[in-house]
């Protein structure tokens, strides 16, 4: 049982929550297939929590469901970065404009805390902070613009988005511009300039795409000059 289960917690998610740390750490590798059988009797639980889990999963980006074979992790591809991030430009951009239409203080004093977390982060070249204090920005942003069924999508994608991250790293200076982004996004919001704020959002997420989508291409070169 994961750790902030409780016995009331149901099993389908109880079970989303151990796959999906196991997918997050690496247990679970992209293109590794496994059955509804095999994942039941490994966890010694019935089919059905476990088929409910994967569904779960399947809506969070992180597994590909098989028609009565069970389910596979998908191979991180440039494609697929490139859907994620458009997602994400997209919903940031709304999220940030209707943060900034309200500019609340509590929200404007969250933000300002994560930049200064992120900056720091940055200028310590420090990965997990830096994402850690990024996941924090945008949740503030999240909270500001009070719609709950786009966070809901934009959190669904992110713990993808956040493995691959860490994974393979920020290119060079990436932190310091994101920092800088992040001032822009914050600045725009604390000015109550919508249209800036979503400006600055998604320019922020197509930075973060082309960066990323970088890493990987480096990552494939040096894998093929490996080979």
């Amino acid at each position: 049982m994961p750790p902030d289960a409780s016995p009331s917690t149901p099993a389908y998610a109880r079970m989303r929550d151990v796959l999906r740390a196991e997918i997050l750490d690496g247990g679970w590798q992209p293109g590794e297939h496994r059955t509804l059988s095999a994942l039941a009797g490994r966890y010694r639980v019935s089919i059905s929590p476990v088929r409910e889990a994967l569904l779960g999963l399947e809506g969070e980006g992180l597994v590909e469901m098989r028609q009565h074979r069970g389910a596979v992790v998908p191979i991180l591809d440039a494609a697929m970065l490139e859907g994620l991030y458009d997602l994400r430009g997209a919903l940031q951009s709304l999220l940030a404009r209707r943060t900034a239409e309200r500019a609340a203080p509590e929200v404007l004093a969250i933000l300002t805390e994560a930049d200064a977390g992120y900056r720091d982060a940055a200028r310590r070249g420090d990965a997990e902070a830096a994402i850690r204090h990024n996941d924090t920005f945008h949740e503030a942003i999240e909270l500001g613009a009070g719609n709950a069924q786009a966070s809901a999508v934009y959190r669904a994608r992110s713990a993808f988005v956040n493995t691959a991250r860490l994974r393979l790293g920020f290119g060079p200076n990436r932190m310091e511009e994101a920092a800088e982004q992040h001032g822009a996004i914050l600045h725009a919001i604390a000015a109550r300039d919508a249209e800036g704020a979503a400006a600055a959002a998604f320019a922020h997420a197509m930075a973060a795409k082309r960066d990323l989508i970088a890493r990987l291409n480096d990552e494939k070169a040096r894998e093929g000059n490996d080979t």
